[in-house]
């Protein structure tokens, strides 16, 4: 993996590269891991990370349901003490429709939650800034493009997005995939 930039960031987005293990019963049932996808990291691996994080830092970390305990636990290796969900994703593009129903093993899930953490006492810039963001589904693990606008609403930057996938004017994108997405149209508007 590339070199993590020096920093320091008073806002960073991550969506790790969660590693799970399916329950499913079937070998190389397609689609079911995000190994399928790309490479995962497990939670040592991603602890031991040096979050290049100011002072007075907002983390806006992606977590999957089954991962909240690691979530936790990530973010105070990395320094960050948990505050609240900042996102919920809808996964429909209007509060109208119907939500794209996706995997689970309890219950199939339709919304993703992006939760905020942290360390030392980041300003908030504003408090009009709405949890739930209502958007269609893109690319494979692309989150809305609208989480940027809402990060740069409630926290001044600079602002770092780890796990990058794709470049975003005003960040500095960090990732073994990140530009790799630059090109891609998604399927449904507003996915990053």
């Amino acid at each position: 993996m590339n070199a993590m930039p020096a920093g320091p960031f008073a806002a960073i987005l991550a969506d790790p590269p969660w590693s799970f293990r399916t329950w499913s019963g079937r070998r190389g049932t397609p689609h079911r891991t995000a190994n399928d996808h790309y490479p995962t990291m497990g939670f040592e691996a991603l602890a031991a990370l040096p979050v290049p994080a100011a002072d007075d830092c907002a983390l806006f970390m992606w977590v999957v349901d089954s991962h909240f305990d690691d979530a936790l636990r990530r973010g105070a290796a990395w320094g960050f003490a948990f505050k609240t969900c900042a996102f919920v994703w809808v996964k429909a593009p209007t509060p109208a429709a119907v939500p794209k129903v996706g995997m689970g093993y309890w219950t199939r899930k339709q919304v993703e939650q992006c939760w905020l953490f942290t360390r030392g006492s980041p300003r908030r810039r504003s408090r009009g800034v709405e949890q739930a963001i209502w958007c269609g589904r893109g690319a494979h693990s692309a989150k809305p493009a609208e989480q940027y606008r809402r990060i740069e609403a409630l926290v001044d930057g600079p602002y770092l997005e780890m796990f990058a996938r794709r470049s975003q004017p005003g960040w500095t994108a960090w990732g073994n995939e990140a530009g790799s997405r630059d090109d891609l149209i998604d399927r449904m508007a507003g996915a990053a």
